[in-house]
């Protein structure tokens, strides 16, 4: 008996991990391809794509409409085209948001109005609001710098632009500035929020100021264009600071070219070292941000391919600690990651870049990739 405990001992101490060791975790493309037909009206890279549910829906600027495909049948399930004016016009559709089948506001950039509708496409109201002094209208758009809106206790909160020419930003006034504020829905009043820009962003220079946030109800999580950090501004705390460089990105990121022409500024935007959209996978609760590294551009028609060909880009994956615990690099030529999605499979990435020979025109196509062990 003595010996088979031992025995016992010995084999539960030789099977069992050391907690100290972590699983390494890695993303990575499963070769899995999501095709799902599109008309001849829709463009197979999207103005703005979000998952609700069973289905993607796309914004097509096109034809001012929504498209509703179903991800079990890969299929068009419905699409709501809007009026532009008139008693059923909402303008031009910029971006929406979709808190629920009954509930879907549409975004326009040009006038501060919030038109909620439903799957029917009748109009259920117009939300005429105030915004924060020196502010923008809500900018809410699916596919740049994303910041889904968060409703709570009808309040949206949603993410908004300073005014005025980023070339004339100072350290001074960014600090006075907001990176969202609350809309109450009921009478269209704002409320400045606790989001502000983190001191010091523009100390050493003028660099771009592009937020993308992440919003939770006690909590935001934000990135900006040119700074290796992760932020957490707590609903009624301070702000935390969270290292998050990317070995693919230049060390020190690069100022914006004050006097610079057109060229230069293009290619600061375009093509020099960023950190663009984050995004939060609720199924693995973890946190993608991209990252785009240096390119060697000096030919304008190059840099204006890049609007639909980036290159290579960098998926930087955080856990809820905001701990950058993997990154993978992907090379340019294969993905078009301004459309993108998540599903409790993973992360869909579109396989439409131009230079892709498995691109189709008449179809969106999408790779599912994976955060595996």
């Amino acid at each position: 008996m003595r010996i088979f405990l031992i025995l016992l001992c010995f084999c539960l101490l030789g099977c069992s991990k050391n907690p100290s060791e972590t699983p390494v975790l890695k993303l990575q493309g499963s070769g899995e391809i999501l095709r799902i037909p599109i008309d001849s009206l829709t463009a197979n890279i999207s103005t703005g794509l979000i998952r609700y549910e069973d289905f993607v829906v796309n914004v097509n600027w096109n034809t001012n409409s929504l498209q509703f495909y179903d991800l079990n049948s890969e299929k068009l399930s419905k699409e709501i085209f809007y009026q532009y004016e008139g008693p059923q016009g909402v303008g031009s559709i910029f971006g929406i948001h979709i808190h629920s089948l009954d509930s879907i506001f549409l975004f326009t950039q040009m006038v501060p109005v919030i038109t909620l509708t439903d799957t029917t496409g009748i109009i259920k109201n117009r939300i005429q609001y105030t915004k924060s002094e020196g502010h923008t209208n809500a900018f809410v758009h699916n596919a740049y710098f994303g910041s889904t809106p968060f409703l709570q206790n009808g309040k949206m909160l949603v993410k908004t632009h300073a005014e005025g020419n980023y070339r004339q930003m100072t350290e001074e006034r960014l600090n006075k500035s907001f990176l969202a504020y609350r809309i109450n829905l009921e009478d269209g009043s704002h409320q400045s929020s606790e989001l502000t820009y983190p001191e010091g962003y523009l100390n050493s220079g003028l660099k771009f100021f592009e937020p993308s946030l992440v919003f939770h109800p006690e909590y935001t999580v934000y990135s900006l264009f040119g700074d290796h950090r992760l932020y957490k501004q707590l609903r009624y705390g301070g702000l935390e600071t969270f290292d998050g460089k990317s070995q693919y990105l230049d060390e020190s990121l690069p100022y914006f070219p004050i006097d610079g022409e057109r060229f230069e500024t293009q290619k600061y935007l375009t093509a020099s070292s960023r950190y663009e959209t984050l995004v939060y996978d609720e199924f693995r609760e973890v946190y993608y941000r991209f990252a785009y590294p240096t390119l060697a551009i000096e030919k304008e028609e190059d840099l204006f391919a890049l609007r639909e060909n980036p290159g290579p880009f960098v998926i930087q994956v955080f856990d809820e600690d905001l701990k950058l615990i993997t990154e993978t690099y992907f090379e340019g030529g294969m993905y078009f990651p301004n459309n993108s999605f998540i599903t409790e499979k993973g992360l869909y990435l579109s396989a439409n870049n131009p230079e892709n020979p498995e691109a189709e025109e008449d179809a969106f196509r999408f790779e599912l990739i994976q955060l595996i062990n």
